[in-house]
């Protein structure tokens, strides 16, 4: 993503929507997920989802900060500390938001930045594909 400050606003309120979508209690939250009820383990898979966005945005704030190699780690490890972190605030919260603290959404939020991080290092190889074709041709047009 080329504008910087879009990307940055919509980190900041996919982060907002994430935080309330997490640490919201369960009893505001719809019981039925209507026709996606049928998907076994949907929860796991919005989890995997969430994260994706999020370090997918994350990522892309950073990498024109610091290298490509750099950024998805540093992507990563904040990444995997705020799913960490969402993870233990519902269990020290459990008492008003009905929550509890669960390994398996932490590994799908593991997952999902784990895809984010392929696809953004496919984007990016694509990118300088295209670079090195362009400034190959140019150089011929000469």
């Amino acid at each position: 993503m080329r504008n910087k400050n879009l990307n940055i606003i919509l980190f900041v309120v996919w982060i907002a929507l994430m935080l309330y979508g997490i640490l919201s209690p369960s009893d505001l939250l719809p019981k039925s997920i209507g026709f996606f009820s049928f998907i076994p383990f949907f929860d796991k898979i919005v989890h995997l989802g969430m994260f994706a966005v999020f370090s997918f945005l994350l990522f892309w704030i950073l990498v024109n900060k610091i290298n490509f190699l750099k950024s998805i780690l540093v992507t990563t490890f904040i990444s995997v500390g705020f799913g960490i972190i969402t993870e233990l605030s519902q269990l020290l919260l459990s008492n008003i938001t009905h929550r509890s603290f669960e390994f398996m959404d932490l590994f799908a939020d593991i997952l999902g930045i784990a895809f984010s991080m392929l696809l953004c290092s496919f984007i990016i190889t694509k990118q300088e594909v295209y670079i090195k074709k362009t400034h190959i041709k140019q150089k011929k047009n000469r």
